[in-house]
């Protein structure tokens, strides 16, 4: 009976201490940080832009999409030597808690990158209120900037604009989202080097500024962000990726690039190539690629240099032939396949030399060394991080043209002639 009692009791004691909620707040207390930017200052002081919601604004869309942008969001800058400083000045003026556990993306100044993130990635991932599912963002300029002229016009709640935008990668490979626990392991990690998304403020004005020509027989020219011909709408745009040397941003890969990158990482889900037609140059067939497996991946040394080995399998589909050639016969997709798996191969061995010259390795072949290694500390004494430069690489790509779309035969238009 006693030992009975003694269990009630415990149990009750314990239901006791476990209810309630003492850190609770009510929506009107609380300020909800949707994305944060920080952007380089001397004298150890930091630029940080918060983007805020307002709940009111947001509610009264009732889900739809009459309300205003503009009227839901709020954008305010401090200077402050940290980000938890940042945070106190911040309630300050506020009136409310801000809370960071909503953040959708960190938003980082090109000035700021270069100089280096050693000290802000870190004390990122130790508070609690900055989760390491963030995304992760640099932009061309300043992070003040992008977030100020970020104009959202077809969703009203910018949380869902930043998830869409930045998960937009999925239908093209012209960008690879990064979170910010990600980018802190490869921070970690001597086998491979740190990336995330590039932005920029796309000034609207129409004008094609083209990173590089296409890649013959491709014809679709390579972009940063901020440099596609475009006119109207959000002049927020994210496209390429940022890679980094250590902690210090190297460089920047234009999308093209990018999707070389995705095909390597196993990460490509889909994507439209726009190739000259082999058999009349002046018309185009368009093809939505897709991986066909998981990249095979062989690595080796010779002479005391890296080898890597690279065999890629893409499938595809046609998505249209302006010029009426008959691809879907087995000789003529034959031809085509090649030119594919040409033009695929071209682009994949510029952007390794592009890797290569910037001391990245954004793919991470450095983990395909490990098993060659017994110790962790053999790994980390084999600095694969300088030799990349100097590794060699083969490359092999094959396509397979499995699906017609909705047509099964091309005809030519027939007239009078």
């Amino acid at each position: 009976m006693f030992f009975r009692l003694t269990i009630i009791s415990l149990g009750l004691t314990v239901c006791l201490i476990l209810s309630g909620c003492f850190g609770a707040k009510e929506t009107d207390e609380v300020a909800y940080v949707l994305a944060v930017g920080v952007d380089y200052l001397p004298n150890k002081q930091i630029n940080i832009t918060y983007l805020l919601a307002v709940p009111r604004a947001l509610g009264a869309s009732g889900g739809g999409g009459d309300t205003d942008s503009g009227k839901s969001l709020v954008v305010t800058t401090i200077k402050a030597p940290s980000l938890s400083e940042g945070r106190s000045l911040l309630g300050a003026s506020l009136g409310r808690s801000p809370d960071l556990s909503h953040i959708k993306v960190w938003v980082v100044g090109e000035e700021l990158a270069r100089q280096g993130l050693e000290n802000l990635v870190g004390p990122l991932l130790r508070f609690r209120e900055f989760r390491g599912s963030m995304f992760m963002m640099v932009v061309r300029d300043t992070a003040q900037g992008f977030i100020n002229k970020n104009k959202p016009s077809i969703d009203v709640l910018p949380s869902r604009w930043i998830e869409g935008l930045l998960l937009s990668g999925t239908e093209t490979g012209y960008l690879l989202p990064t979170h910010v626990h990600e980018f802190y392991n490869r921070l970690k990690t001597t086998s491979g080097a740190p990336y995330a998304v590039y932005a920029a403020i796309n000034p609207l004005s129409g004008t094609d500024r083209p990173s590089a020509k296409p890649t013959p027989p491709e014809r679709a020219k390579e972009y940063l962000a901020g440099d596609i011909p475009r006119e109207g709408g959000n002049p927020a745009t994210v496209i390429g990726t940022a890679v980094f040397k250590r902690d210090k941003l190297a460089g920047t890969l234009t999308n093209e690039e990018t999707r070389m990158v995705a095909i390597l990482m196993g990460n490509f889900p889909k994507g439209f190539l726009t190739i000259v037609d082999p058999q009349k140059a002046e018309r185009n067939v368009h093809i939505l690629l897709r991986l066909g497996k998981n990249p095979q991946i062989n690595v080796s040394f010779a002479n005391n240099r890296p080898v890597i080995d690279i065999n890629v399998l893409l499938e595809g589909e046609l998505a249209s032939i302006a010029s009426n050639i008959n691809y879907e016969s087995e000789d003529n997709r034959e031809l085509l396949e090649e030119e594919v798996s040409k033009t695929i191969k071209l682009e994949m061995v510029e952007m390794l030399n592009h890797t290569q010259a910037l001391g990245t390795d954004v793919v991470n072949f450095g983990r395909y060394f490990r098993p060659k290694f017994q110790t962790y500390d053999e790994v980390a004494s084999f600095n694969w991080n300088a030799l990349y430069p100097e590794a060699e690489f083969q490359v092999q790509i094959h396509t397979k043209i499995r699906r017609t779309g909705l047509m099964y035969q091309s005809l030519p238009i027939r007239g009078n002639d």
